[in-house]
């Protein structure tokens, strides 16, 4: 449930709720729940708030996400019309019988990384087996990583805490690429990395909603969508309103770090090259995901990824 404390966090540390036009009478205001604190993977959706969308038909609110939220059974549950999240975990709550469905590419793919120490031999992924690995349970791109490659590894719960990787040379930990390699940069701990889609598992990070929304209000869907480019096409053009406002809650993420990732997502292929193209997705790449998925027995054979997800939404894409 998104807390009363979420929404003040909100409208209280942010600042872009409150200062924000009353509705016109024909706008419909429309909620996005985000999967973490504010930070720069999220910045598109924030400016899309920040923004006056007149003309668009919607008013986008934004909702933080933290440790206890989980986008999919809010956004199911009516939380929220919108929410955040990866391919894989849509495919996933898919097959469990959650009636969501991706209708947004925000990122490329998904920016995990495991990050090791270096002058331990690891040259390698392979190079991983035996050693103990802080990673999210059951998380489909490890469970894939080590069918894929032939690992075996000691498995512990991830936190946020880099203490227990900086104190044990063997170990290895899951994070985010954007993020984690530089705060253990800025925290004198040596490290190296591999990114999970170097690997050869990208699963899109997408926007997605239920197809009551889509069956019953695609107007809504695709005013939200047209206003949620926008703002991503705004954001990666001028980052600095905000990442002001972003860095004055989130303050487990330095300027430098947030300078840092926004840089990343400009040169890692997270974002194409044209922003006309933001938001498009590749029935290609959906394709390849589910049968990633089949292989580590996630989904069964026959599970159909094209009711996972729907390209309409998107215009100009090639």
């Amino acid at each position: 449930m998104v807390s009363k404390i979420g929404i003040a966090f909100t409208v209280l540390s942010l600042g872009l709720i409150s200062s924000a036009p009353a509705l016109a009478q024909d706008e419909t205001e429309v909620r996005l729940l985000m999967n973490w604190f504010p930070q720069a993977n999220q910045g598109g959706y924030w400016q899309a708030q920040l923004d006056d969308q007149d003309g668009d038909g919607v008013k986008i609110t934004t909702l933080p996400g933290g440790p206890r939220i989980q986008t999919i059974p809010q956004v199911v549950s009516g939380e929220a019309e919108f929410g955040i999240g990866y391919a894989d975990d849509i495919i996933r709550a898919r097959q469990m019988g959650a009636p969501v469905k991706a209708v947004y590419a925000a990122l490329d793919h998904a920016p995990y990384d495991l990050v090791y120490h270096p002058d331990q031999g690891i040259k390698g992924v392979e190079d991983l087996a035996g050693r103990t690995v802080a990673v999210s349970l059951g998380a489909a791109y490890w469970d894939w990583t080590k069918l894929t490659y032939g690992i075996e590894t000691k498995d512990i719960p991830v936190s946020g805490d880099m203490s227990l990787f900086a104190n044990d040379l063997a170990m290895v930990q899951q994070g985010l690429y954007l993020f984690l390699p530089f705060r253990m940069k800025e925290a004198g701990i040596a490290h190296e990395q591999f990114r999970i889609a170097d690997l050869g598992y990208r699963p899109y990070e997408v926007l997605f909603t239920t197809d009551a929304m889509i069956a019953d209000h695609p107007d809504t869907v695709r005013a939200t969508i047209a206003a949620v480019k926008k703002g991503w096409q705004e954001f990666m053009a001028d980052p600095d309103p905000v990442s002001t406002k972003s860095l004055a809650v989130n303050q487990q993420i330095s300027p430098a770090a947030n300078a840092n990732a926004i840089a990343l997502m400009k040169s890692s292929g997270l974002l194409p090259e044209d922003s006309k193209l933001f938001g498009c997705m590749d029935s290609a790449r959906w394709e390849e995901l589910a049968k990633q998925m089949m292989a580590i027995k996630v989904v069964p054979e026959d599970f159909d990824v094209k009711a996972a997800y729907d390209v309409s939404f998107v215009s100009g894409c090639e």
